[in-house]
């Protein structure tokens, strides 16, 4: 019998995760929820951060209400992306048990500096690095065998790297759903200005490898990312 279980794809800021998200989308047998999960984290009552606080706060973005919809059966199975972070205040092993958890990281140093642009006040929660290990802990746990991206790997050679993706979910590879017309995702609109790139690309295109100087408090948030993504780097899909 197919695992039905919804396939998540856990991942840290600024890893070209919504170009990824983009190849499911023209996949088209899947059901897309575009980080569900950031509603509950910004915007419900029981809202973690108040980095948007004057915004509108909706009781449907509550985590059980967000959660439902995740799981929720339907004509066609679910594969969402969101950040690791936007559930850390209802992570466990129940709930990472009832998904396929996938993961995504990236140098941090290179995200680091990326998100430092987008919003100079990033806490080392909204780094993600933590979480990100925290929840794939979990998944080992429950005894998933999850797959474990690197953005550097798969910028570099996305078509290897998603059908070994593929392979271990058990699903069917589609090469034609890594190229695509540029268009507006309605469902990405939430976050406005966030993915231009994803949206405005034909494909996953290939990160530079540079050298980024950081600022010392920078340089702080990146030391205590690093041990957590060195760890999940050891566990990355190898093609």
């Amino acid at each position: 019998m197919a695992d039905e279980r919804p396939i998540a794809l856990w991942a840290v800021p600024r890893s070209i995760s919504t170009a990824f998200e983009r190849v499911f989308v023209e996949r088209g047998d899947f059901r897309i929820l575009h980080e569900p999960f950031s509603m509950s984290y910004y915007f419900s009552p029981e809202r973690r951060s108040e980095r948007f606080d004057g915004e509108e706060i909706k009781e449907e973005h509550r985590y059980e209400k967000v959660l439902a919809e995740v799981l929720a059966p339907g004509e066609r199975p679910v594969f969402f992306k969101d950040m690791a972070y936007h559930i850390a205040p209802i992570m466990d092993r129940e709930l990472v048990g009832r998904i396929r958890n996938t993961f995504l990281m990236r140098d941090p140093r290179a995200v680091i500096a990326s998100y430092a642009r987008k919003w100079p006040d990033f806490t080392f929660e909204e780094a993600g690095y933590e979480e990100l290990y925290r929840l794939y802990g979990y998944a080992v746990e429950d005894g998933q065998d999850p797959a474990v991206i690197d953005a550097q790997d798969l910028s570099e050679n996305p078509d290897a790297v998603v059908a070994a993706y593929c392979d271990s979910l058990g699903i069917d590879h589609k090469p034609e759903a890594l190229t695509w017309e540029p268009r507006e995702i309605p469902e990405w609109e939430v976050w406005d200005g966030w993915h231009d790139s994803a949206q405005e690309s034909t494909g996953i295109g290939k990160l530079e490898r540079k050298e980024v100087d950081l600022p010392d408090d920078l340089e702080e948030i990146y030391r205590r990312c690093l041990p957590y993504y060195e760890a999940l780097y050891a566990e990355r899909l190898r093609v």
